[in-house]
């Protein structure tokens, strides 16, 4: 019996320090970790432009490009990000930071609804949480983070990973992966009016739109080109809502048009994997964002 107890207490004891370990090194050696950390780290800031988004943001937009037009620029997004993750990450940066000139909210495909809209990304949970206890396993870190190990795993093996830089937020990988998808026949029927932007899986994006409104923070929302296959011919469209007595009109522009990215895009050099953009194509995309952001 009394083996079997410092047997448990010894597994126990690895697991805690296991768990420790863990989560000391997931800073040193995971991006989104890494620049989620310095995000959350900023005080007094005085940036121009932040950018938020999911995954297809960190890649795809180069805040480096936008920092010498605009000023100062920082990308927030990450991987998997919901909108109310983004909410959260503008409330914090306002809260501690000079307000920005602009905000720019990058949606990975605006025609698709963002299911599960109150969850929010173990890592920005982490870091811009309310410091709950753990309420159960699922909150272990080992358990919490377990799809880095499998990520971190691809670094180790990946040249291309392994030399990966975060330049101003942004991800940069040098890797090209062609799109050989081809254009869909009923693009145009997927076109959505604005109603579609008024259900609950973006209610966080009005909010974010509310917060901006009342710190008179330019606000603009745009949808990143996708592989051929999920493009589509709609127009920019223009936005309606109203938030605790605010009324709001915004354009949602719409980079995924077929016509603009064929033009913009080069579909064997331009992705990084599918509908995630490389470092060369963040600069075309950018580059069309800044002139729309000009006008």
């Amino acid at each position: 019996m009394k083996t079997f107890l410092k047997f448990s207490f010894g597994l126990f004891f690895a697991f805690i320090v296991a768990n420790g370990l863990y989560l000391f090194l997931l800073p040193h050696i995971d991006w989104e970790f890494r620049k989620t950390k310095e995000a959350h780290g900023f005080k007094n800031q005085h940036l121009k432009v932040l950018v938020f988004g999911n995954s297809t943001a960190m890649d795809g937009v180069n805040t480096d490009l936008i920092d010498k037009h605009f000023g100062p620029a920082y990308n927030f997004s990450v991987g998997g990000a919901s909108l109310l993750t983004n909410y959260i990450q503008l409330s914090d940066y306002l809260l501690h930071n000079e307000r920005p000139e602009k905000v720019l909210l990058f949606l990975s495909s605006a025609h698709v609804k963002y299911y599960n809209p109150n969850e929010v990304n173990p890592i920005v949970d982490y870091y811009y949480g309310n410091s709950l206890p753990v309420s159960g396993l699922k909150d272990i870190p080992l358990f919490k983070f377990r799809w880095l190990v499998i990520e971190n795993i691809k670094k180790l093996l990946s040249t291309n990973h392994r030399t990966a830089k975060i330049i101003k937020g942004q991800l940069r990988i040098k890797s090209i992966v062609p799109d050989n998808s081809s254009k869909k026949n009923d693009t145009t029927i997927r076109c959505l009016n604005e109603s579609f932007y008024n259900n609950e899986g973006y209610e966080y994006m009005w909010r974010i739109a509310s917060l901006c409104k009342e710190r008179n923070i330019q606000f603009e929302v745009f949808e990143l080109p996708c592989w051929k296959f999920a493009q589509n011919e709609c127009a920019d469209l223009v936005l309606q809502n109203k938030v605790i007595q605010n009324h709001f009109n915004l354009i949602m522009h719409n980079l995924n048009n077929y016509s603009k990215c064929d033009t913009l895009l080069d579909p064997n050099k331009d992705w990084l994997s599918l509908n995630h953009l490389n470092y060369n194509g963040s600069i075309k995309v950018t580059s069309e964002i800044i002139r729309i952001l000009s006008r």
